[in-house]
């Protein structure tokens, strides 16, 4: 006769739960799964060993399907039943390493590491968790992160582990209307704003760009994953909610505590949800249509024109994601921030110098285009851009005219040669400051482009016009890093004319490459970046 436990389950049906465990197991079928622990849990109460691997195993279900609370109740009835059982210890850690919790996470590898015993491959698995959990808090703290060997093996192999970090920044009113994030002191150029995870992606292989089909597929399972995170994560829900759905009034807009960002190691409460078990019938219905809402105007893509992405296979072509702090970010054709995507992570950085209390901004659209063109984007997005640089260029009486006739020549399609000499020689005899210069210049940074692009147009011009290095530097000051900006720098600057010494010459393309990248590379590294942003035969030596 089979033997009866404590909690009445014999050990033929323990083994016939445990086989159809293993099968939903090999199946990822995580729902049905956890019924079957559940079964054994509840039939196994007198049984320390049993009921705590069938808790362990539990909880590991529970992380996978995004229940936090759940997953680490579970460790902790296991640990309160067997505090050194190794699963329930390993899983608790995963559960809080994924939570941003390094700290704790890295205790309860620690002491899984202990458990295990000697140098067995579980306690060596252990010890590296607990080095991996250290590198992420340090990460968490400094913003500090370095690429350089996996951009060097040429973004092969595993990417590097990134955590969360909320650098010197908070949320507060904007003289743009609403709320804008502003840095809380002095930021230079290439340093970590901010790290965010995403709380969802849609990524896609569109054969066709402009197939509105298409993109709505992705659209629609990247809807679909950021509802199931928010059901599932009451922390990520309220997250959500606040940001702007685009239909409050602005003065209504609350404005978040920073520390409601950042991943605090000792803030396990029911407000990040992970110290209770939300149950179904007390869980808070979804506001479903407020978060559509919400996606509408906070999304980003990670092909915008003030984004970089490393690490993609050049295959994938469309990517919209939710990240919620850097969401907070206004936008301004003068922006002072760039970002950078890896894997799920946005990296924001400045891309210029940024003085404490100055709004941080980066460009939802292209802004190396003429007004007229920038503000048919704007107006597209749904509001007016009033930055420093839209008012220069439609209300300065001098220069409005010309500004309007050379917006005509490029889309009639002039002699770019002729537009850039004229625009020239307007700056000059019109005492312009050279930041207005470096304003207009990036409005017209396409007919310097096609102008330095041309042997024909530079050996006709090329007296009469500043070296592409020079333009590339003074339009750097103003929009911040750019591929196409830091190209034209490193073409530009071979001769270096205009530009310096050799010394000053590689000073100032490495200011650009940090300003285009941040600072996630080291210098040798960021080699290998402009090699991509260069055809072979244009490379520069540093």
């Amino acid at each position: 006769m089979a033997g009866v436990r404590d909690g009445g389950i014999d050990d033929e049906t323990l083994q016939e739960l445990r086989s159809r465990a293993t099968q939903l197991l090999l199946k990822e079928d995580w729902r049905e799964y956890i019924a079957v622990c559940t079964r054994i849990v509840d039939g196994a109460s007198g049984d320390c060993r049993v009921l705590c691997s069938a808790l362990a195993h539990r909880a590991d279900a529970r992380a996978r399907l995004g229940d936090a609370a759940g997953a680490l109740a579970d460790c902790d009835a296991a640990l309160a039943a067997d505090p050194a059982h190794p699963a329930a210890l390993l899983s608790k850690g995963a559960i809080l390493r994924g939570l941003g919790r390094y700290a704790p996470a890295a205790d309860c590898f620690r002491a899984a590491a202990l458990a295990a015993g000697g140098g067995g491959g579980g306690a060596d698995e252990a010890r590296e968790l607990v080095e991996q959990c250290r590198r992420l808090e340090a990460q968490a703290r400094s913003g500090a992160v370095d690429l350089s060997e996996w951009v060097l093996a040429g973004f092969a192999g595993k990417c590097p582990d990134l955590a969360e970090y909320v650098g010197p920044v908070e949320v507060r009113r904007s003289a743009r209307g609403g709320r804008g994030v502003f840095a809380v002191k002095n930021v230079e150029a290439g340093a970590t704003l901010m790290m965010a995870k995403a709380v969802a992606i849609g990524r896609g292989v569109l054969q066709d760009t402009d197939d509105g089909g298409e993109k709505m597929v992705v659209w629609k399972d990247f809807v679909d994953k950021v509802l199931d995170a928010a059901e599932k994560c009451p922390r990520t829900a309220a997250l959500i909610h606040t940001l702007s759905t685009g239909e409050e009034q602005q003065d209504d807009l609350v404005i978040p505590e920073t520390a409601l960002f950042r991943q605090e190691a000792g803030d396990l409460n029911l407000s990040d949800g992970t110290s209770v078990v939300r149950e179904k019938e007390t869980q808070e219905v979804l506001d479903v249509d407020r978060i559509l809402k919400v996606l509408d105007v906070n999304c980003l893509t990670e092909d915008a024109p003030a984004a970089d992405v490393l690490g993609n296979n050049g295959v994938i072509n469309c990517g919209v994601g939710l990240w919620i702090l850097p969401s907070f970010i206004n936008h301004s054709c003068h922006p002072n921030a760039r970002r950078t995507h890896v894997r799920d992570h946005a990296i924001v950085h400045a891309s210029r110098d940024i003085k404490a209390g100055e709004e941080i901004t980066f460009p939802y659209f292209d802004v190396l285009v003429p007004l007229s063109k920038r503000r048919e984007a704007s107006s597209a997005w749904g509001f007016e851009c009033k930055c420093d640089r839209c008012r220069f260029e439609s209300e300065d009486f001098i220069l409005k005219q010309e500004i309007l006739k050379s917006e005509n020549d490029l889309v009639n399609g002039a002699d770019m040669g002729v537009l850039v000499v004229r625009l020239e020689e307007k700056m000059r005899k019109s005492m312009v400051k050279e930041k207005c210069k470096a304003f207009l210049r990036a409005s017209f940074w396409s007919a310097y482009s096609t102008l330095y692009d041309s042997d024909k147009l530079v050996r006709k011009w090329g007296r009469r016009v500043p070296g592409e290095a020079l333009v590339a530097e003074s339009i750097a000051d103003v929009v911040g890093g750019s591929e196409s900006v830091l190209r034209a720098m490193l073409r530009g600057s071979r001769d270096a004319n205009g530009c310096g010494n050799r010394l000053e010459v590689e000073d100032k393309v490495v200011r650009i490459g940090r300003a285009t990248y941040g600072k996630v590379v080291k210098r040798h590294a960021m080699r290998a970046l402009f090699r991509l942003a260069l055809d072979d035969n244009n490379n520069i030596n540093l």
